[in-house]
């Protein structure tokens, strides 16, 4: 989700032939070099799907093992820390019972937000339980899980070096 130019997109489907990946976007630009990324790669698993995450089709529901969202930004960034329905409860649409959401996430006062810390990502789980998605695990992100996303916009930001990034799971359980 925010897959940007689908680079872990691209590194899953590589890595894992069993699995499906999808990278979604709301932006076709990035998105349309991942998916050419992908066709010269013959990357079969893969696919690449411009949408907002407000506006995801159905036929997505309870498919997906895992989500993962790794430093977003605009609507995404904003719906994802309040908590909001239309943004969490799509993501949670999207996922199976017991599936895992990991949200990557670096935001502060440049970005229009207070600094994000472990403490405000726990501070907002009940906006997630409500559809379902359990805390599990907030805290500081550690330099090889920022590097294991393989965001190039982690590298323009600076995360990890002058900026740090917090690192949240959740679990779906049955509602």
């Amino acid at each position: 989700m925010g897959a940007g130019n689908g680079g872990y997109v691209l590194h899953r489907a590589r890595t894992e032939p069993t699995s499906f990946a999808v990278a979604i976007d709301a932006s076709p630009d990035a998105l349309a070099r991942g998916a050419w990324s992908a066709k010269r790669a013959h990357l079969a698993n893969a696919a690449f799907l411009v949408e907002g995450v407000e506006r995801l089709p159905r036929e997505l529901a309870c498919l997906a093992d895992e989500v993962t969202v790794h430093f977003p930004w605009g609507s995404l960034l904003q719906g994802l820390l309040d908590g909001s329905s239309s943004v969490v409860g799509s993501v949670a649409a999207l996922m199976k019972n017991r599936a895992e959401l990991r949200v990557l996430v670096s935001a502060g006062v440049r970005d229009g937000f207070g600094a994000v810390t472990p403490s405000v990502i726990i501070s907002r789980c009940a906006n997630y339980l409500q559809h379902g998605l359990r805390l599990v695990d907030a805290r500081w992100a550690s330099s090889e899980v920022i590097r294991e996303s393989r965001s190039a916009w982690a590298k323009r930001l600076g995360v990890g070096r002058t900026r740090p990034a917090v690192i949240a799971r959740y679990r779906r359980d049955a509602t």
